[in-house]
């Protein structure tokens, strides 16, 4: 059964304590508190930071995994593994929105996980702020698509997820047919335009957590986030179609903009290099097929 609770502060740590019998014993939960604190607000990568604070909710708690959400990304952060109970938190900060946790539970907590998450919250904020910046410097200048730099990020974290929580993925690579004609029949400025439209159509027939990346001159790849192969071919046929209706060279050449689209969904214990190459080589079979068409990999 998943549950939600929804977390506003300030920090507990903060507030005045409450003056109780055994007051020595008090004072030293306070220190431990205090120590999290400093350690959790050292770390900046979020990744890191998530492994920290489930080393610590481990020691007393049956956690046995988190995954992080931020708001407004198709990103998952994730450690530990997964279980077949989660719990979910909608996180807040100072009337800022963070995201949403999910911890992998094997028994009852009994405190709501809201509490359970509050010393996580100002340290969270910090390292999602220091996230956004580094994001800045992994988008590609021309389509404002993800640049190879993204790209590997994501493709580490969906296998992380695959691995840890079971949950699949599929990824297309497409490639823009007969581009090089374009680029030596109308120049580089043409060509620059057909690649910023044709990411643009792409990334319209995508879902709110799908990513699409510019791996490089006229190629492109998309992350399914939890999809199966067969609704990834959907989707890759969605893209396909689109691009070939909408987009267009100029009217002296009356031209259609295709692409080719090859599908693979990750396999268990698989590397991203293995599920690379297997949608390369569907990609490959597209292109000698005849193009304009989605191959799913074997």
């Amino acid at each position: 059964m998943a549950g939600a609770d929804i977390l506003q502060f300030p920090h507990p740590i903060a507030q005045p304590a409450q003056p109780l019998a055994g007051a020595p014993a008090q004072r030293a939960l306070g220190l431990a508190e205090l120590e999290l604190s400093n350690r959790l607000h050292r770390q900046l990568d979020l990744r890191k930071l998530l492994e920290l604070f489930l080393e610590e909710l481990r020691l007393t708690l049956p956690v046995e995994g988190l995954c992080y959400s931020p708001p407004d990304s198709a990103e998952c952060f994730v450690a530990g593994r997964g279980t077949t109970r989660t719990l979910r938190s909608r996180l807040h900060l100072a009337g800022e929105y963070l995201g949403q946790v999910e911890a992998q539970v094997r028994g009852e907590l009994h405190s709501p996980l809201a509490a359970l998450l509050a010393p996580l919250a100002a340290p969270l904020s910090n390292a999602l702020q220091h996230h956004r910046l580094k994001l800045l410097a992994r988008k590609d200048p021309l389509t404002g698509l993800g640049n190879r730099m993204a790209l590997d990020a994501a493709l580490a974290t969906e296998v992380a997820r695959a691995q840890r929580f079971g949950q699949p993925f599929a990824m297309l690579i497409a490639d823009i047919d007969h581009f090089k004609r374009i680029n030596d029949s109308l120049g580089h400025s043409a060509g620059d335009q057909v690649i910023r439209a044709v990411a643009t159509q792409a990334r319209d027939c995508l879902r709110p957590y799908d990513q699409a990346f510019r791996f490089g001159g006229e190629e492109f790849v998309v992350i399914l986030s939890q999809t199966s192969l067969a609704k990834g071919m959907q989707i890759a046929e969605r893209i396909r179609k689109r691009i070939a209706q909408r987009c267009s060279l100029d009217a002296a050449t009356t031209g259609k903009i295709t692409v080719s689209i090859g599908a693979a969904e990750i396999r268990d214990a698989e590397t991203v290099d293995g599920l690379f190459d297997r949608a390369d080589r569907a990609l490959y079979r597209a292109k000698s097929e005849g193009r304009n068409r989605s191959i799913a990999a074997d």
